[in-house]
């Protein structure tokens, strides 16, 4: 059903933009790359475990990305089929199961101008996989069970002159698990943004969102407010973003307490040569403070995460790139009896790589990485020692 409901989307999409005034398609550009990843990876500690469980994966993914662009309207689509099979060193601990995985990775961006004031726009992502990243940018969950989650993000967008905008955007999330030992749930969120450009380069944002989740048994469904003002620069090779507010969390069972906590995110993205262009060169360095949005036992921890990335291009062949991450989650109970009192985790992540670019459209990546998490609470603590290799074409089939 997610799936078709995609494909309806997609169509409504296109054909909108076709027929406003002036996009007829004599004034179009059309992309069209198929792509194709082929990787290998061992982890020591698959499962993120005290007791290690050494995994071999094999991967295969085929995929193709679309773009169609006018003058008043652009629509990009990137969907690759995610095969996963995987090889166990070590015998698997009792309860724990390696099935093999076909996933998915969907996602469309469109935009349109109806007007010179107005922009619309339809955003849709899709994911089936095991991997818990996807759900939540600071999540602390390390079991693999399969899920899908979709995201389907309508938006409007009103210039009421050089000065000011706003924008208006409606997020349906559905989160589903494979297995019934997990919570599937629905998540509704509203978002206002009203921004004042300063200048052409600098604005402010005062950014309001409402969002409800709604769990699918025995989990408490919530209501949540937040509100944050947020500062953004653009510099020539630099873009900045820094800013702050406040969250709250209300719950529907009235034996839970509310939370609530003050945020706060900064985020600097930098490239040389500067956008739109290939980068040779690249930075990336963000800090946020925030809830985690999805349960387990009824606990909720606030994170603070710190993400840095460098990386450069030598010899116009030779990509180099290491990444580092660092996050800190302090788990706070909001049912009488919590399962996480007290709890408190200190996460690492660190990974280099090293690519070489055979040609234009065929690179082998090479990496190897490091993960640990440090919890008070004894069976949470795990170390995982990884390395991959992965060999990427994206070929251009012709572009008009």
């Amino acid at each position: 059903m997610i799936l078709t409901r995609k494909t309806a989307c997609l169509l409504f999409v296109v054909l909108l933009m076709v027929s406003l005034p002036g996009t007829g398609l004599s004034a179009r550009h059309f992309s069209l790359q198929p792509k194709l990843t082929i990787g290998w990876r061992y982890d020591s500690n698959y499962f993120k475990e005290e007791r290690e469980t050494g995994v071999y994966s094999y991967l295969v993914q085929p995929g193709i990305d679309l773009g169609f662009q006018t003058a008043k309207s652009s629509i990009v689509f990137d969907y690759t089929l995610d095969g996963y099979y995987y090889d166990e060193q070590d015998r698997v601990p009792f309860g724990r199961d390696i099935d093999d995985l076909i996933g998915h990775t969907l996602s469309l961006e469109s935009r349109t101008k109806p007007s010179a004031r107005i922009t619309l726009g339809l955003d849709e992502s899709f994911y089936k996989t095991n991997d818990p990243v996807y759900t939540d940018v600071i999540s602390n969950k390390q079991v693999r069970e399969e899920y899908s989650i979709n995201r389907l993000t309508p938006r409007f967008l009103y210039e009421f002159g050089p000065r000011f905008t706003a924008g208006v955007r409606y997020r349906r999330t559905d989160l589903k698990y494979d297995r019934e030992n997990e919570e599937d749930s629905t998540e509704h969120r509203g978002i206002f943004n009203l921004i004042y450009h300063l200048s052409g380069r600098t604005s402010l944002d005062l950014q309001y969102q409402h969002s409800e989740m709604n769990y699918d048994a025995n989990l408490s469904d919530y209501a949540s407010d937040q509100i944050e003002l947020i500062l953004k620069r653009q510099f020539h090779h630099f873009s900045f973003a820094a800013g702050g507010g406040y969250h709250e969390r209300d719950f529907d069972d009235s034996g839970i307490k509310s939370i609530d906590a003050f945020t706060c995110r900064v985020h600097i993205e930098g490239q040389n040569p500067p956008a739109p262009a290939q980068p040779r060169s690249h930075v990336l360095i963000s800090a946020v403070q925030d809830f985690n949005m999805y349960s387990d036992l009824g606990d909720y921890f606030e994170a603070q995460r710190f993400t840095l990335e460098v990386g450069h291009v030598f010899l116009e062949k030779l990509p180099v790139k290491i990444r580092g991450v660092y996050q800190e989650s302090n788990y706070e109970s909001v049912i009488p009896i919590g399962v996480a009192d007290g709890r408190e985790d200190e996460s690492y992540g660190l990974q280099a790589s090293l690519g070489f670019i055979l040609t234009d459209w065929l690179t082998v990546t090479a990496a190897v990485g490091y993960e640990e998490r440090d919890s008070n609470l004894p069976g949470l603590d795990y170390k995982n020692d990884y390395c991959l290799v992965r060999l990427d074409f994206t070929y251009d089939v012709g572009s008009k």
